[in-house]
This record gives structure tokens, C-alpha cells and sequence, in this order.
């Protein structure tokens, strides 16, 4: 007769079958949401037009990352289930989180630089010198609040400048040799990567902005594609930029497959992307 443990192993394993399914349902609607945004958006400049327009490419961008997180199922689900109904025991290593790993780090070590401690001020917003940011104010993550910073990460974020009204996003990343590199906003090599990838990918830009390739978290994620990098963290001066446009809600579009990034940034933001 069979355990608990094994029906509910079934059961997971059923919900597995259907996930190629739900996945290929998601993405369709998905490109269905974005079609339909484009239509509405594009036939009238009445502002109801284009809050309806709005709420479509929002509900697109929500399936996209929901078609993303179900299709990165861990296979060790599936081996654990199988097993279970067998009653062959738990496989080796299922019950432990996958390993992190660390591309290889790029040339070049971070040169020296001051700056006052990293925190955020009431006029974070948006100024020419970061390429059309919009202001770094994030809704609250389903996720909870952010976690505090341990007393290294904490170091970096202070030796970075106050970002203020203008300035430039700037930041550090630390390779797997623990040599540092500047990071700072702005068009330069990456650029037309993400220009490329935003076509491909039909990503979107808000209205009246450039693009998003002028964005720190977005033109390292772009680096991390280039150099074969997968799990890599950064400090910055200043939150990714919210809305259905921005950096918070498309970062993980432009990671490698299988990769995550660590970003933090003033006021104890950190956030892992995909979330």
C-alpha cells in the first residue's frame, strides 16, 4: 500500500507532466497581451487607451516570468518524485540547494576611488546624467522586506559616491579572484547588446525613454552573457528602476539561462534576480 509521501510524490510528478503544457499556455498569452498592447496603444492617444495598454504589456511581462520560473523546474524534482513512487529512497543530493558557481573573472582590477557613504536621498530621481532613469522608488516585493547588509557589502556600498539629482548610477563588482571593477551607467560597449536582445525578446521601453541599455544591472547582465558568467553579485549606488518597464520587473530577461544576479543597492536593497 502506498505511503503518504508516495501519493504525494504522484501527484507532484503528474504536475510535472503538465508543466511543457502550461509553459507553451503562458508564453502564447504572453505574445497574445503584447500583440494587443501594441494595437491598443498605437490606435489612439486617449489616456484610457494607453492605461489599457499599460495593464496589457503589464500582464504580458507577468506571464513572461511565469513561464520563466516554471520552466526552470529543477530535474532533481522530478528524479526525487520518481524515486519516492518506487520506494527506492531520496536520491543523493536532492535535499540540498544546487551549488553556486563563479564564471571566470574578467581582466582588469577596479581602480581607486571616494566617495561619501552610498545611501539614497529624498530627490533620487531621475536627471540626464543616467540617461533618463526614472526615479529609483520600488514597490514592496511579495517576497518581504530586504534583508540587511553583511558588514563587507555594507564597506563597498560606502565607499561608493551619494548619488543625487543627475548623477550617473555607479557601482562595484567583486569577480571570483576578488579584484574590483567599476560599474557607471551610460551607453558604452554593452549597449547595443541590450539594444539587440530588447528586439529579439520584444521587450518594451516606457514611453518617451531610450533604452534600457544604459542601465548598470542590465549592461552587467549583458557581461555576464559575454563572459560565460552565472552567479556574480554588485553594489550600486542607486535601486533598479520600478514600473513594468524597468530594470526591477525585466532584469532577469536578460541573464544567461540558469543564471542569477545579486544586486544591492541604498536603504538595505537587495534583491536576487530571477526573483
Amino acid at each position: 500500500m502506498a505511503s503518504e509521501l508516495q501519493r504525494v510524490a504522484h501527484g507532484l510528478i503528474s504536475a510535472l507532466d503538465d508543466v511543457p503544457r502550461v509553459v507553451g499556455f503562458l508564453q502564447d498569452m504572453a505574445r497574445r497581451c503584447r500583440n494587443n498592447a501594441a494595437y491598443v496603444g498605437g490606435m489612439s492617444n486617449n489616456p484610457a487607451a494607453q492605461r489599457a495598454a499599460l495593464q496589457l504589456d503589464e500582464a504580458s511581462s507577468r506571464c513572461e516570468e511565469a513561464a520563466h520560473h516554471l520552466s526552470r523546474t529543477s530535474p532533481r524534482a522530478r528524479g526525487w518524485a520518481e524515486q519516492m513512487v518506487s520506494g527506492t529512497g531520496t536520491p543523493e543530493g536532492a535535499t540540498g540547494g544546487p551549488p553556486k558557481s563563479r564564471g571566470a573573472p574578467a581582466e582588469g582590477d577596479r581602480r581607486g576611488s571616494q566617495g561619501t557613504p552610498g545611501t539614497s536621498t529624498a530627490d533620487d530621481s531621475t536627471g540626464p546624467g543616467d540617461e533618463g532613469r526614472p526615479p529609483a522608488v520600488l514597490e514592496r516585493s511579495p517576497l518581504g522586506e530586504a534583508e540587511p547588509f553583511d558588514p563587507s557589502t555594507r564597506e563597498v556600498l560606502e565607499r561608493l559616491p551619494l548619488r543625487k539629482r543627475g548623477d550617473k548610477t555607479s557601482g562595484i563588482w567583486i569577480d571570483a579572484s576578488g579584484n574590483e571593477h567599476d560599474l557607471l551607467s551610460g551607453v558604452d560597449e554593452y549597449t547595443s547588446d541590450v539594444d539587440r536582445l530588447m528586439e529579439d525578446l520584444q521587450i518594451r521601453i516606457a514611453p518617451g525613454a531610450d533604452t534600457l541599455g544604459s542601465h548598470v544591472e542590465v549592461k552587467f547582465a549583458m557581461r555576464m552573457r559575454r563572459e560565460g558568467l552565472t552567479d556574480e553579485t554588485i553594489v550600486i549606488n542607486n535601486r533598479p528602476c520600478p514600473g513594468p518597464y524597468g530594470c526591477h520587473r525585466n532584469l532577469w530577461k536578460f541573464l544567461p539561462d540558469g543564471a542569477r544576479l545579486t544586486v544591492y543597492g541604498p536603504d538595505n536593497f537587495k534583491r536576487t534576480y530571477p526573483q
